[in-house]
């Protein structure tokens, strides 16, 4: 119904936004990580939405900064036991591309990284997505087979320590160890991870 809102920021707090279009405020639901990354108050934003109706006729419009993110967001809505908050806690937890490999390959370890995903849960998702997941054209480059190893935890608390996101943490540690190799120094793996992440 509502393919993207494009206006003026004049609000945002932890999970919700308000934009401006044309002297009309949209209240638009975000993912928390979301809103560190938005301008401040009075630039302009573009966000691809999704428009919501639950049993109570309750209309809420999710927003979102990437298409790749409301692809995931859909997606995940197909599957029997996740709803939109869910869904939310997905893209807020996951990359796209994250998202898709750990599917593509069976990880529910990595899909059980967002809060309140449980196994059964995981493994529902996993079983109803996987055999079309590759089907998801995502516009950054996802390579499916390439194999992911756990990122370095304690890699990953120092930069949110020096100021990173988790997800941006867990992403910029994922490549750096991607470059270096899993045995790679941690002194070493911070200091590559630090390349990745915007200032």
């Amino acid at each position: 119904m509502i393919s993207y809102i494009k206006g003026v920021l004049v609000d945002k707090e932890t999970t919700q936004i308000v934009v401006d279009v044309n002297g009309i405020g949209y209240a638009i639901d975000v993912p928390p990580r979301i809103v560190t990354d938005l301008p401040p108050i009075g630039d302009t934003v573009i966000l691809y939405t999704y428009y919501h109706q639950n049993r109570d006729n309750k209309i809420t419009l999710y927003g979102f900064t990437s298409k790749d993110a409301l692809k995931v967001f859909e997606l995940a809505l197909t599957v029997s036991g996740v709803g939109p908050a869910l869904a939310q806690n997905i893209v807020a937890r996951l990359s796209p591309a994250q998202f898709q490999r750990a599917v593509h390959r069976g990880d529910a370890t990595t899909l059980m990284r967002v809060p309140r995903l449980s196994k059964d849960i995981a493994q529902v998702i996993i079983s109803k997505l996987k055999k079309n997941i590759m089907k998801l054209k995502l516009e950054g480059d996802v390579d499916l087979e390439k194999p992911t190893g756990t990122p370095d935890a304690e890699a990953i608390k120092i930069l949110v320590n020096l100021g990173a996101s988790e997800l941006e943490a867990e992403q910029a540690v994922e490549k750096a160890q991607q470059v270096l190799g899993e045995s790679a120094q941690r002194e070493n793996l911070i200091a590559q991870a630090l390349r990745y992440i915007r200032n």
